[in-house]
């Protein structure tokens, strides 16, 4: 036996990949499960739009305000894409509160022409002081699939009323 054959190194063959290409393969999983676990409290549901708004009513802007103690002031893509800021203002704090404490009370985006469904599955924060009357809040949701860019045209469902042709904004 020569000893040039024992001594010399192992090649990798394509069903043993190299220690490093191993790690990686091992870090970009690791990182997959990891998203996936931070969009747990946010995920989208590719339904159909009439499915989510059925059992509830469109109403105009002013009466979305009123049934529901916000008033929608931006739908943003933002966070390069990824995320959708759903900012309103507070105009009935007692109303408006349901929104944060009430799972059925939570804003739910419907994408108009696809269909798509952006739903926030757990609450959306913690608000330790009460909302002000006039106060500016948001909702942050994470873009699932890409649903939102500028110009979109989606309704937003809040409980038992919707709001539609809202336009996002990028």
């Amino acid at each position: 036996m020569s000893t040039a054959a024992a001594t010399a190194p192992v090649r990798p063959t394509p069903e043993t990949p190299e220690p490093r290409a191993r790690r990686r393969l091992l870090l970009l999983a690791a990182l997959v499960v990891l998203a996936l676990a931070a969009t747990l409290g946010v995920r989208a549901v590719m339904a159909h739009a009439d499915d989510v708004r059925s059992g509830t009513e469109a109403v105009s802007a002013e009466a979305f305000a009123s049934r529901t103690g916000a008033k929608i002031t931006l739908l943003g893509v933002t966070g390069g894409g990824g995320m959708v800021e759903l900012r309103y203002q507070v105009t009935d704090p007692d109303k408006a509160s349901l929104l944060l404490h009430q799972e059925d009370k939570r804003p739910v985006l419907v994408v108009e022409d696809t269909g798509a469904v952006l739903a926030m599955v757990s609450r959306p924060h913690n608000h330790k002081a009460e909302l002000t009357l006039g106060g500016t809040y948001f909702f942050l949701m994470a873009n699932t699939r890409n649903a939102l860019h500028d110009g979109t045209r989606v309704t937003v469902i809040v409980g038992d009323v919707r709001l539609e042709h809202v336009v996002a904004q990028a």
